[in-house]
């Protein structure tokens, strides 16, 4: 017979369970069985005296007849075969009976696979010859026992003792052979095993010739794991178990380290699934149970697939094929993709994949790793939604407006494009005496009326506080301005909030490229610009960027780049206006002036670059400048000795608004050693009315330090009556718009006995400023006006040409 080739013969009468056992054998890796068939007890007979088959597969049940009597009568007539006897129901005495007959195994036909049956037909095999062997000699019987590669015991059934052992057996347990020799093969077993070895012994179940796994233990204690079969036998008239003791330490490792890995991998939170590369169409052979909570697939439903089935009618076409590359090239791929769970519901995947490689490096499967990262996905677009987005208004935020920009420059430059820009009048004013939920109400009302009125014609952004921007792509100068006239409209409405009625009015400033505005970079800017020139026209009003306007910004950011070089090369003066007292004509003190004097602009108006002062925010270094000066010139005035005289300083708006302005008021006092009944602040309603909290505080800390207080440009502010019991000042100066036309304007009087009649009520001195005619100074003398200022008195002189004017004035009185 071929050495490589076992010859098997079925005896059965079910040509079916032929062809089963033929197809299970068929399924054996690196086995080459040839499978021949009988179906009765006549022809089995022949074949077996025959002898030229390695094994015999005999159906318990033949004909009429048993599988056993055919069995019994080749043993009698002296023959070794090899028989495994099949049935189709279990039963202990089946199996008892079959063992007794001489069969090597007994298999029940529905409970076997093609493992199982080859293991015992190579066993059936091994134990047939190996029978064979110890039938024809002792020797040989001797020779195959100590040479067999299996590890090989027999020991006394009664006494446990073991009687002989081979030398794989040695080799397997440590220590000299004599040394296992009369040991009780008992104290092998490890502690946890011994109940169970004993009572299989007693029951007669341990010689059942199918294979177990067990616990030994080496004479140095350490554990072996062995898969054993023990079959009985005379040993030297001794009844006796012959145990084979295979070595599987090694696999059981394996075994469980590979459950380890299975449990480690079901237990992870991420999805994890491996696909066979080399199967059609790449199907999945594995997932965890991750997998089966994010997808809701269960492993049934994705075993056997691709697991492109779950992105549904999601597009990924860019991931897709990234991953079709990385597979075609067997590299590794991470990528976000978005999948549909079996319920229908969408989720984002963070996909890793991995090739796996054999043990000769080829590529055999895939590892896939799914993250859910929805939720983190979800929470970043909601911050990135708010990052966009007004929280108060729901509006968009500027930074939309911008992107609008620069892709309408990058898509449609020179396509029209405007940009609207709008302020809340006097909302600080709203805020401070309604409070900042009402001033929200107003806040949400209004950009409800800005998204009605713009509607599909562009996208309405809060630009910051009471500030709003509304970007219309593709629309003219003419048409922004109709939209533009009819928000201004709409928002001059009464508002009905759930506490109160309000009013408030929009200053709009309107700039449109490329009509208006030749840079679509500059469109905030002249549009914001617009919107101040609407606030100095007077509010509640849209104004058109225009020409002329933009000539005035140029000219304003010449004047501020000239004038942050006037401040370091010494450009900048103070001149000193003198103010007397109305009734005796005494000069009481001096108004410091700041002045401009450029080598290229000549002269400068105040009214020119103060405002560039105050945009470019240098109003704060620019009034320390003075307030230091003028306090050492009053200081220098007192040692001098021209009299008890104070120095009036300006204060803007950015100065009292600042928490540090009275700190900074005193140092400067302190470092010149000027008394504070010596310095007069002259405050005007503007910079009072930007912050009315922090405005009266910094009045009140000034007047603890003694400082004088002057109401400056009296009349002319918005809030005059208002506030102005609560502004405890020294002086009410009366604005020189309202001096020019008396004595002859009856109005003009009327509003100056006014101011009068109110600054004494507060018991505060009334100065009267652009005094230049006698009979202007008699008129503000005959209704009480205490003090004058202007040209009549005397024209703003530098420092050092005050004493000589003191001088003549003196004498001239």
């Amino acid at each position: 017979m071929n050495a490589s080739r076992l010859r098997v013969l079925v005896v059965d009468d079910d040509e079916d369970d032929f062809i089963l056992i033929r197809d299970m054998l068929g399924e054996v890796e690196d086995r080459d069985y040839a499978l021949d068939w009988c179906a009765t007890s006549e022809d089995g007979l022949a074949q077996l005296r025959r002898g030229g088959h390695d094994v015999y597969l005999v159906d318990y049940l033949l004909g009429a007849g048993s599988g056993l009597d055919l069995i019994e009568t080749v043993s009698r007539e002296g023959l070794s075969r090899a028989f495994i006897i099949l049935t189709g129901r279990g039963s202990h005495d089946v199996d008892v009976a079959a063992l007794a007959a001489g069969a090597s195994d007994y298999l029940v036909k529905g409970l076997i696979d093609a493992e199982r049956l080859d293991r015992s037909i190579r066993y059936a095999v091994d134990h047939a010859r190996f029978v064979e062997v110890l039938r024809d000699s002792e020797i040989r019987h001797r020779l195959l026992f100590e040479q067999s590669p299996v590890p090989l015991m027999v020991f006394d059934t009664r006494s446990l003792d073991i009687l002989t052992v081979n030398e794989a057996a040695r080799r397997q347990y440590g220590g000299p052979r004599a040394g296992l020799v009369r040991q009780s093969i008992e104290t092998l077993f490890a502690p946890t095993e011994r109940t169970r070895f004993l009572d299989q012994l007693r029951s007669s179940t341990l010689a059942s010739g199918i294979a177990q796994r067990w616990e030994l233990c080496r004479t140095d204690g350490q554990p072996v794991q062995v898969e054993a079969i023990f079959h009985p036998l005379r040993y030297h008239g001794a009844h006796a178990i012959l145990a084979h003791l295979q070595d599987v330490t090694d696999r059981t490792q394996a075994e469980a380290k590979l459950h380890l890995f299975e449990r480690a991998i079901q237990s992870i939170g991420n999805g994890v699934v491996i696909t066979d590369i080399n199967a059609p169409d790449m199907p999945a052979t594995f997932i965890n149970r991750a997998f089966e909570r994010i997808t809701g697939y269960s492993a049934d439903e994705v075993v056997g697939r691709n697991c492109r089935f779950m992105q549904g009618g999601e597009a990924n076409e860019g991931e897709r094929a990234d991953i079709r590359h990385a597979l075609q090239h067997r590299q590794e791929y991470r990528g976000l993709l978005r999948n549909i769970r079996k319920d229908g519901g969408k989720f984002w995947n963070q996909l890793y994949l991995a090739p796996v490689r054999d043990g000769e490096g080829t590529v055999s499967h895939y590892l896939g790793i799914m993250n859910d990262v929805t939720e983190h996905r979800d929470t970043e677009a909601r911050l990135a939604y708010a990052a966009m987005h007004d929280e108060t208004t729901g509006l968009a935020r500027y930074p939309l407006i911008e992107m609008m920009l620069q892709k309408h420059a990058a898509q449609r430059a020179g396509q029209p494009f405007s940009l609207i820009f709008a302020d809340i009048d006097r909302f600080h004013a709203t805020n401070e005496a309604m409070g900042k939920t009402v001033g929200d109400e107003v806040i949400v009302e209004l950009a409800s009326r800005l998204s009605t009125e713009v509607g599909s014609l562009g996208r309405v952004a809060r630009f910051v506080g009471d500030e709003f921007a509304v970007a219309m792509p593709g629309v003219t100068m003419e048409a922004a301005a109709a939209v533009a006239e009819r928000i201004r409209v709409a928002v001059a409405r009464p508002m009905i909030l759930p506490s109160c009625e309000v009013r408030v009015t929009l200053s709009i400033g309107v700039a449109s490229y490329p009509q208006r505005v030749a840079d679509l970079g500059d469109l905030l800017r002249r549009a914001e610009a617009s919107m101040s020139r609407a606030k100095q026209l007077g509010r509640d009003m849209v104004y058109l960027y225009s020409e002329q306007d933009m000539r005035r910004i140029e000219d304003r950011r010449m004047l501020g780049m000239r004038l942050r070089a006037a401040m370091q090369q010494g450009e900048l003066h103070i001149e000193y206006q003198p103010q007397i007292r109305t009734d005796d004509r005494v000069v009481v003190g001096f108004e410091a002036l700041l002045r401009w004097q450029s080598p290229e602009l000549g002269l400068v108006s105040p009214d020119r670059f103060i405002p560039v002062a105050e945009g470019l925010g240098l109003m704060s270094e620019l009034g320390g400048w003075v307030l230091d000066r003028a306090c050492a010139q009053s200081r220098s005035w007192m040692e001098a000795g021209l009299g008890e005289l104070f120095i009036a300083v300006n204060v803007s708006t950015q100065e009292i608004q600042r928490g540090n302005f009275c700190e900074m008021v005193a140092e400067t006092l302190r470092r010149h050693d000027l008394p504070a009944n010596r310095l007069e602040l002259e405050l005007t309603e503007s910079a009072l009315m930007d912050n009315i909290e922090r405005g009266l505080y910094s009045i009140r800390r000034l007047a603890e330090l003694g400082v004088k207080l002057a109401f400056d440009d009296f009349g002319t502010g918005y809030s005059s009556l208002s506030y102005l019991r609560q502004i405890r000042a020294d002086k009410l100066k009366i604005d020189k718009s309202f001096v020019t036309d008396l004595p002859d304007d009856a109005d003009s009087v009327a509003l100056a006995q006014t101011f009068v009649a109110i600054g004494h009520q507060l018991q505060m001195q009334v100065v009267a400023e652009g005094v230049e005619t006698e009979a202007q100074s008699r008129l503000l003398g005959e209704i009480g006006c205490d003090a004058l200022q202007g040209f009549l008195i005397g024209y703003p002189m530098r420092a050092q040409a005050v004493a000589e004017w003191l001088k003549v004035y003196r004498a001239a009185g």
